[in-house]
């Protein structure tokens, strides 16, 4: 079995693929606006962290976006973010509602950048060093001496 090298350039860069996912199923509408409005989300997502799932609620009527990391669906306390659209099975057909789900598609994407954004790793051990520095100097500091 012969292992490949992999190069410090090709290993050092975070290489992100967002998704989109359906969740369970949809009705006709939503799933033909999803269809024609794919192309669209699919572009804003791709260079993401996270991926986007499209979810029907039967009972309400309604189509969530939800932004949020793939191992991380079905889990209460991990980050996200929700848009919903509300009467989505029983929207007349046209332009505007195909509008209207790339434009939700961004404003989820948005609202999730803002409020969880991308550190890098280098950002990362930069700060956690410092603050191991800065205890390190508040412990070896005597204050207590003139």
């Amino acid at each position: 079995m012969q292992v490949t090298a992999i190069s410090n350039s090709q290993s050092n860069q975070q290489n992100f693929q967002g998704k989109i996912n359906i969740v369970n199923d949809l009705s006709y509408l939503p799933c033909k606006y999803v269809r024609k409005a794919y192309s669209s989300m699919e572009e804003m997502i791709k260079d993401k962290p996270f991926d986007l799932f499209i979810r029907q609620n039967h009972q309400n009527k309604s189509i969530s976006i939800i932004a949020k990391k793939p191992g991380h669906l079905g889990k209460i306390n991990k980050p996200f973010t929700e848009s919903i659209i509300t009467n989505a099975s029983t929207m007349d057909e046209g332009n505007e509602t195909v509008d209207l789900y790339t434009s939700v598609a961004r404003e989820t994407i948005k609202t999730y950048d803002k409020a969880f954004p991308k550190i890098s790793t280098c950002k990362k051990i930069k700060n956690f060093l410092n603050k191991l520095c800065n205890k390190f100097v508040s412990t070896f500091q005597d204050k207590d001496e003139i």
